[in-house]
């Protein structure tokens, strides 16, 4: 049986349209993380979710409703957009928001130093000691398998 989708009226009453964004903020009760949460009856749905039901239609299974402003606490339905797992990874990273490459507290390589590993002729294992990383991170390098492009050229 599907979760009850929250009525219309119950909805408008717990955002605010913000003038310069765009977005509607939501009103009623917050995540931690700044998610908007609604409830109908005993079924509790995060309230971005909620409106994508209410204004677009059903979420398939397994799919993300992700944020083009990135303000969590946002329901306005032209500021979300359906995604997979992958997708919101992606789009995290694009956003700034994870860990990962220079980000990361224990990288010890920059982007810059990973564009002069892909470029050499040395060896593996020269360049593993150069950089202070083992062979096979810089094989995973050299071969697009770690610091992935896509994720880097957004940065």
């Amino acid at each position: 049986m599907k979760p009850p989708v929250p009525p219309m009226v119950s909805f408008e009453s717990k955002y605010t349209p913000e003038p310069y964004s765009g977005c509607w903020i939501w009103t009623g009760a917050i995540t931690t993380g700044g998610y908007g949460k609604i409830k109908t009856g005993n079924f509790r749905m995060d309230a971005h979710r909620a409106a994508y039901v209410l204004f677009k239609g059903e979420i398939p299974k397994g799919l993300f409703v992700l944020h083009k402003c990135d303000t969590p606490s946002c329901v306005n339905p032209d500021h979300l957009f359906l995604g997979n797992a992958f997708d919101n990874m992606r789009d995290c990273a694009k956003k700034g928001r994870s860990a990962i490459h220079e980000r990361h507290g224990c990288a010890k390589l920059s982007w810059d130093k990973v564009k002069e590993i892909r470029k050499s002729n040395e060896s593996q294992y020269k360049l593993a000691s150069r950089y202070g990383v083992t062979q096979a991170h810089i094989s995973l390098i050299k071969s697009g398998r770690c610091w992935n492009e896509f994720i880097g050229d957004m940065e």
